[in-house]
């Protein structure tokens, strides 16, 4: 590992030093505030507002206490009517701070209201819980409120304050009111400050990635073959020198981007000037030329943007430099993020005069005293596509400091301030840097944390599916080293039963190929998916890692094996860990190290998988796995139990508590008629597969449905067995509900459905010829 030196120091050309520590003066209150006829309406006269009540002094009641819970104490009436009170400025504030866009009157037909109540802010002495403060200045917060007195279930923005405008401060203080700021355009003076502070106080902490070090990766000069970045000076594509400072662009194509740098037009790039000239001036998007221009402006001389730095023809090189986007991101100096932009082409707005897409929320409500919306960059994220896009998920995951433009706007983030904006004044406690990461207090680490990688990445779309893994792979490398792991398909193999037991969160789709003719991913992993997976171990069972280790040892059953291609016979075990080899595991013990218990009623001493090929069927070729060392087909060829069971229309209550998707909830029901558990399927697959039917079922491992009261997690009571219902499918594609790995003489194989749960004693309802120990190719 290179030293901190290595990383910053080595390129002193810096961003401009202003003088950091005075904060900037206020800019006078813009123009066009005040509208002809303004007045307060009676409603917002009779609150009897002035400056002086957003100052808590002392002898006020809440001075030297902490921040007391809102009193929704003032009501302002329906929408309908505020929405008529045009002339009234603090209607027109209220209206505005309560949602973008137009604020609706009714909700199910029954009208919609205001209500108001004060709170405060201030300093808090505990950056883990910000929301405890002793209070400083007086906020408003509006609701929006049915009639019956319900809030609204209409998506608004979040908390929104009112408070008093800086330049109107009745005291010297002014660090919790808002500050005007430049209407027209970005100013990067803001900016550099920010920038500066963030050097000054928070210093090389700030640029730390406690990831990376665990990674024991280095700077990309030292790690990527070739590492180009753009020279803003000279306006040419170069080799980066070692361990420069430089910053990294993170913006969506939005399609196909018409100038790329390849093999035969690379060492044109290099020539300075280059990107000045017209024959490639013309082509690069609009989005990177700003963020060019947004570089120069910060004083950083290089800048890696992926279409003009990776050549995209040279398929070796970009894959390698695909697998390093974590260190590229995580040890850029600074992120710029193009949040507002869809495109490559729609460039940044904000950056030149006259495309602020909005202007400040300020409203006078008497002269000499204003009043502005604390308008939240977070409130503009819904729609973006942006924050929808599979590549940009890890962008800004690995990155320790960002520049994010949105609604022409920018945001600073770093990992000692949540969020720096143009119209927030710094606190003392955020310039000396209040966010900083912890530990999670759980044994091992907290699984939720990488689990919650997957979720959230598995939400994000792509513009080609067969980019599921490239998109991933620095995020994996964190589960992999973290978690002490392989991966499998983007499964970690050291808790590859559990992860197997990961649930849609909506509506999915098979993740396939443009032309729809084929699977990119086997269904058993949530890289087989369109649209969010939820692996929710931490729910049903605990977060500690140290915990899941222990209990997953007894748990489980079953040897994996993934088949290492169609045209062979050999399979391959999963790793386990990392100082094991399949030559000297002994055979007495499970998956993940513990001795084999004899649970089942059968013979189940066979685990190893039969020889065959599967060609002769054409079943799909999956995209590469590049985020395993030990890449195979994706076929996954086991052995467990397997039973008939029919499926039909619950008896049972849905009490299902969590996040609520919208599959169909079937009844499994055993020979008895008893209904034996719950499973949810997505309702395409009901509409070609309508109950009652019945369908195989196999048992993957023990799990639970809900947690144990009183957290005791390991009592037998609860646990059952989770059972995955599979389709089979053949010569042709056909599918059908019973199969075998060598019907007829020719190999078949199955696919995931979805996974419910049976009781542990349930096995005796199986139907035919009851349970059998049963040889499974899973694709």
């Amino acid at each position: 590992m290179s030293s901190d030196s290595d990383y910053w120091e080595t390129d002193e050309s810096g961003p401009p030093e202003p003088d950091a520590e005075a904060p900037p003066p206020l800019l006078p209150v813009p123009d066009g505030i005040s509208r002809p006829g303004d007045a307060l309406c009676d409603v917002c006269r009779a609150l009897k507002l002035e400056a002086k009540r957003f100052v808590v002094l002392p002898g006020d009641k809440e001075y030297g206490k902490w921040n007391e819970p809102d009193d929704l104490s003032m009501s302002l009436g329906k929408v309908e009517d505020m929405k008529k009170k045009t002339g009234c400025p603090l209607c027109r504030l209220i209206l505005v701070a309560l949602s973008a866009k137009d604020v609706p009157t009714h909700e199910n037909d029954e009208p919609l209201c205001v209500t108001m109540s004060w709170n405060t802010k201030g300093p808090s002495p505990d950056p883990s819980a910000p929301w405890a403060h002793r209070p400083e200045v007086r906020v408003l917060r509006p609701y929006l409120q049915t009639e019956s007195g319900g809030f609204a279930e209409t998506r608004l923005n979040l908390f929104p304050e009112i408070t008093l405008l800086a330049n109107d401060s009745p005291t010297d203080s002014i660090t919790y009111f808002m500050r005007p700021y430049n209407q027209d355009r970005i100013d990067f003076a803001v900016v550099r400050r920010w920038l500066a502070l963030c050097d000054e106080h928070h210093g090389k902490a700030c640029r730390k990635n406690p990831v990376l070090k665990k990674l024991k990766r280095s700077h990309p000069t030292k790690e990527v073959p070739d590492f180009r970045c753009i020279d803003v000076e000279q306006k040419c594509v170069t080799i980066l020198p070692p361990g420069c400072r430089y910053a990294a662009l993170s913006y969506v194509w939005g399609g196909p981007i018409k100038f790329q740098a390849l093999s035969s037009n690379i060492e044109e790039l290099a020539k300075p000037g280059s990107l000045d000239n017209h024959q490639f001036a013309s082509q690069i998007p609009e989005t990177i030329r700003d963020a060019i221009d947004v570089a120069k402006e910060i004083g950083i001389k290089y800048l890696w943007v992926d279409n003009l730095c990776i050549v995209q023809n040279n398929e070796k090189k970009k894959t390698s430099t695909i697998k390093t986007m974590d260190i590229i991101y995580a040890t850029a100096d600074l992120v710029i993020v193009t949040a507002g932009s869809d495109t490559a082409y729609m460039g940044i707005n904000g950056l030149r005069s006259g495309t602020r897409e909005t202007q400040q929320p300020i409203e006078e409500i008497a002269p000499g005293f204003r009043l502005a919306f604390r308008t939240r960059w977070a409130d503009s994220v819904e729609g973006r596509s942006y924050y929808s896009r599979g590549w940009t998920y890890q962008e800004t995951h690995f990155a320790t400091r960002s520049l994010i433009f949105i609604d022409g706007k920018v945001v600073f983030r770093c990992q000692g301030v949540d969020a720096w904006e143009e119209h927030l004044i710094e606190s003392p406690a955020e310039i000396e840097g209040e966010r900083r990461q912890r530990n999670s207090g759980f044994e091992g680490g907290d699984i939720g944390e990488f689990e919650g990688l997957i979720q959230n990445y598995s939400e994000r779309k792509l513009s080609y599916d067969d980019d599921v893994y490239n998109a991933f792979a620095g995020v994996s490398r964190q589960l992999t080293v973290q978690l002490d792991t392989e991966l499998c398909h983007g499964i970690p193999t050291r808790y590859f039963d559990w992860f197997l037991l990961w649930r849609p969160l909506s509506l999915q789709s098979r993740r396939i190929s443009k032309d729809g003719q084929q699977t990119l991913a086997p269904s058993w992993s949530w890289s087989g998916w369109v649209e969010q997976s939820w692996p929710h171990m931490w729910d049903w069972y605990n977060r500690s890692i140290r915990s899941i280790r222990k209990a997953i040892r007894k748990r489980t059953w079953i040897i994996w094996y993934q088949r290492d291609g169609h045209g062979s016979t050999s399979c391959t075990r999963l790793v386990r860990h990392p100082d094991d080899s399949d030559s000297d595991w002994e055979e007495s013990k499970n998956f993940y190290g513990s001795r084999i218990q004899q649970r089942f009623k059968m013979d189940c001493s066979r685990v190893e998988p039969s020889k065959m090929l599967l060609k002769d069927i054409n079943p799909p070729d999956y995209v590469e796995d590049i985020l395993s060392n030990h890449a195979g087909s994706g076929f996954l060829q086991f052995w467990t139990v397997s039973l008939t069971l029919r499926l039909d229309e619950p008896n049972s209550r849905d009490e299902e508590r969590g996040p609520v998707d919208r599959r169909h909830r079937l009844g499994i029901f055993g020979r008895s008629g008893r209904e034996l558990g719950i499973i949810r399927v997505q309702p395409l697959w009901l509409e070609y597969n309508p109950v009652p039917q019945e369908r195989e079922f196999i048992l993957m491992c023990e799990g639970r449905d809900t947690r144990a009261e009183n957290g005791r997690i390991d009592d037998e009571k609860g646990w059952r067995y989770k059972a995955m219902l599979l389709e089979w499918v053949g010569e042709n594609g056909a599918k059908t509900a019973m199969g075998s790995i060598d019907r007829a003489g020719r190999p078949m194989y199955a696919e995931r459905v979805d996974i419910g749960s049976i009781g542990k004693k349930d096995l005796k309802e199986a139907f035919g010829d009851g349970p059998v120990w049963k040889e499974i190719i899973l694709g």
